[in-house]
């Protein structure tokens, strides 16, 4: 249930404009149901408030086109529960200032599919507190465009578990800042498949010396 300031809303009539009629916590009872009967365009009336007090449960009824229809501020609500209980298709609404609005740690709900399912372009969004917050296993999402679209100082966010769980065919993406951008440690967590991935301006662009032998040892050996 949809609780406006006059009284309970019908999820099914709603629009952008009547989304600013929900009461202050009107949001709390909603249901998936009433969230898949929400017209698309009546996202665009979304607040962060609002997401803030959604069970997460709701998100069941979230849709790419719902998702793609939401002003970015109003991710500023989203939190890890959330994330994990969005069908993992709904990423595809996903764009980069969306990312961005997100807050960090509401990325450790993301999975693997949710992340293959998003457009490579809304990792243009992505930061390193982000990237530090996503569990090892939503790497295995990722592919090269998405790679490519990131922010290299995004990287500074990985870790070792989190570059073993990864595509090696996601580094073709990579650039020499990204990789410059990259603690030494997450280097262990690389194999000689994803070596050979990494473009070779990549590679000659990195200050190798920069890492610790240990790491290089795990990160090339063949």
């Amino acid at each position: 249930m949809i609780m406006g300031t006059t009284g309970p809303m019908d999820p099914g009539t709603m629009t952008a404009g009547t989304m600013g009629d929900v009461a202050p916590g009107g949001m709390a009872n909603i249901t998936a149901g009433d969230m898949a009967a929400m017209p698309a365009d009546a996202m665009g009336g979304m607040t962060g408030d609002m997401m803030g007090d959604m069970p997460p449960h709701a998100m069941q009824g979230m849709d790419a086109d719902m998702m793609g229809a939401m002003p970015a501020d109003a991710m500023g609500g989203m939190d890890a529960d959330m994330m994990s209980a969005m069908p993992a298709d709904a990423m595809g609404g996903m764009d980069a200032d969306m990312m961005s609005a997100m807050p960090a740690d509401a990325m450790g709900g993301m999975d693997a599919d949710m992340m293959s399912a998003m457009p490579a372009d809304a990792m243009g969004g992505m930061d390193a507190d982000m990237m530090s917050a996503m569990p090892p296993v939503a790497m295995t999402g990722m592919d090269a465009d998405m790679m490519g679209a990131m922010p290299p100082d995004a990287m500074g966010g990985m870790d070792a578990d989190m570059m073993s769980a990864m595509p090696p065919d996601a580094m073709g993406g990579a650039v020499g800042d990204m990789l410059a951008a990259m603690p030494p440690e997450a280097l262990q967590g690389m194999d000689m498949e994803m070596i050979k991935e990494i473009p070779l301006e990549a590679i000659e662009s990195v200050d190798w010396a920069s890492v610790p032998p240990e790491a290089m040892e795990a990160g090339f050996a063949a």
